[in-house]
């Protein structure tokens, strides 16, 4: 079994970045490490934790001696900037791994992104403003990206609500490389976006929003495409599928490649019934011709080539995104980094970095068990049912893995491999690929 995984932490390191960051300036009982060990791996939830709470399990656990005025005073900007400083260690250490499972053609990364929100206390609206009106006053953003490949994390960031995912696409355009092939939302990258994954030599899989222009050349004009004649025509040839030249966006008009995929109805009687229903509830007009028209389809874009990316796996290729929101229902209902309580700022930032440490920790561990189980034995892994036994039970062994350096490594995975491939197999349901199984189905076509 490959037990392959980057080094994490060492006690000198944990120091060093607690002295850069200026969190340790002189000897004191809580240090870089310990402070680290206090915060990550003690994994009550906040909304459960008080500073009383903390000061009992630092002379329990450590025997120090501690007031929580003092304790208090610890959790500061320093603390902020020392924890993530210690994410930034932690995305850096991580091994560029090859691929065993297959390859795309001139594609070396195959990057997902999504946020994830959650409301937190209102007296930080301004520092982490809500969506206002009747939503939350204050709310933080989450920005995760990882590589469908290996597992490897390319970005997981801590944001205000009202920095958007278009913005955040050009804010962090220096993550990506050329060769790496992007899937999102369009409404997450925006046209500005894709035109400089284009100069950088990156490909795009986005799926096209529903307000979004469609242009195609007639003549020396730019037409605009009618979906409504699009659809009729593909329904009476019976045509599943097309992909044509296109131009999207209203002014600035980007030249690329469209996938287009004909629903099966009873998705489409979903989709309009959702439509309808929010139509009706923010009291506006009756569904259009041409959104309606738009409902029984699938448009996808790519700038990749048919031979790199046939038409035959871009939907199955893009369903691969959708993945990573089960990433975020394991960080709310098993590492609970939404139940937070009314703290002061830093005390808040501290915490939610924390969790963001232990998830990142969590993460390589069950991707690599993931990857193991498929290619040595072809079972589905079930991050939900991994992660939660490895918050639960496994947390010390965690702790003895990447903190203190008392567990070998190959020893912790191998035992967890034990455990997961007779506890935690996906239990898959009749007719549904498994994630790996739809990647393997894209890759090797």
């Amino acid at each position: 079994m490959d037990v392959a995984i980057a080094p994490f932490f060492t006690q000198q390191e944990l120091e060093e970045l607690a002295r850069k960051t200026g969190f340790v300036q002189r000897e004191s009982k809580i240090g870089g490490a310990l402070f680290l060990d206090l915060i990550v791996f003690n994994h009550e939830n906040l909304k459960e934790q008080s500073l009383n709470d903390l000061c009992i399990t630092l002379k329990d656990k450590f025997d120090i001696p501690i007031r929580k005025q003092s304790l208090d005073e610890r959790f500061n900007e320093t603390a902020v900037l020392f924890l993530k400083a210690a994410i930034e260690h932690l995305l850096n250490s991580q091994l560029d791994t090859e691929s065993y499972l297959g390859d795309l053609e001139g594609i070396k990364r195959i990057l997902i992104k999504d946020s994830v929100c959650f409301q937190i206390p209102e007296q930080l609206k301004d520092v982490y403003p809500g969506s206002g009106g009747s939503g939350s006053k204050a709310s933080v953003r989450i920005q995760f990206e990882y590589d469908l490949f290996v597992g490897k994390v390319n970005d997981l960031s801590l944001h205000a609500f009202n920095d958007q995912d278009a913005s955040n696409s050009i804010k962090t355009m220096d993550l990506l490389k050329s060769g790496d092939l992007v899937i999102r939302d369009l409404a997450y990258v925006g046209i500005p976006a894709l035109k400089e994954m284009i100069k950088r030599s990156v490909s795009y899989l986005c799926r096209l929003g529903t307000q979004v222009k469609v242009y195609q050349e007639q003549g020396d004009e730019l037409v605009e495409l009618c979906f409504n004649k699009i659809r009729r025509a593909m329904e009476q040839r019976g045509w599943d599928r097309m992909e044509m030249t296109v131009y999207i966006g209203k002014e600035e008009k980007l030249k690329t490649r469209l996938i287009i995929y004909r629903l099966p109805e009873n998705e489409v009687a979903e989709r309009l019934r959702k439509a309808r229903a929010n139509n009706k509830k923010k009291g506006r007009n009756a569904l259009s011709k041409e959104y309606i028209a738009r409902a029984y389809l699938n448009l996808f874009i790519t700038n990749t080539d048919k031979a790199t990316i046939p038409a035959e796996v871009v939907w199955n290729l893009y369903r691969l995104r959708w993945q990573i929101e089960l990433a975020f229902k394991i960080w709310k209902s098993i590492c609970d980094i939404e139940k937070v309580k009314k703290v002061k700022r830093h005390r808040l930032e501290c915490y939610i970095y924390a969790k963001l440490i232990l998830i990142l920790l969590g993460w390589r561990v069950v991707y690599k068990i993931a990857r193991n189980l498929f290619v040595l034995e072809r079972k589905a892994l079930s991050f939900y049912k991994s992660f939660k036994t490895l918050i639960s039970s496994k947390i010390d062994g965690l702790r003895e893995v990447f903190l203190t350096g008392t567990r070998r490594m190959d020893e912790f995975l191998r035992d967890f491999y034990q455990v997961s491939r007779i506890h935690h197999l996906l239990e898959k349901k009749k007719g549904k690929p498994t994630s790996l199984e739809l990647l393997l189905s894209c890759i090797n076509n």
